[in-house]
């Protein structure tokens, strides 16, 4: 289900630079294996957010500790 209420926005990561070897490629974006935000966190690919008809991605469905990277990647923390 997705949620209009909660942006997501606030799931999203910044600022975040690959931090391992490129394993996929998912809409013409290179997915790393891992990846470091400005503070030094890791995160690890675990999969590709769902989208509703309008675009819309399905926060609801993530995990605890699993954020959104543009486009539409989910990394775990490390």
């Amino acid at each position: 289900m997705v949620s209009r209420n909660i942006p997501f926005e606030y799931f999203l990561l910044s600022g975040i630079r690959a931090d391992g070897p490129v394993i996929a490629r998912v809409a013409d974006t290179a997915v790393a294996r891992s990846v470091s935000d400005s503070y030094g966190r890791r995160y690890h690919f675990v999969g590709v957010a769902q989208r509703d008809r309008a675009g819309r991605i399905d926060v609801l469905s993530l995990k605890e500790g699993e954020w959104i990277v543009s486009p539409n990647l989910i990394y775990e923390a490390a």
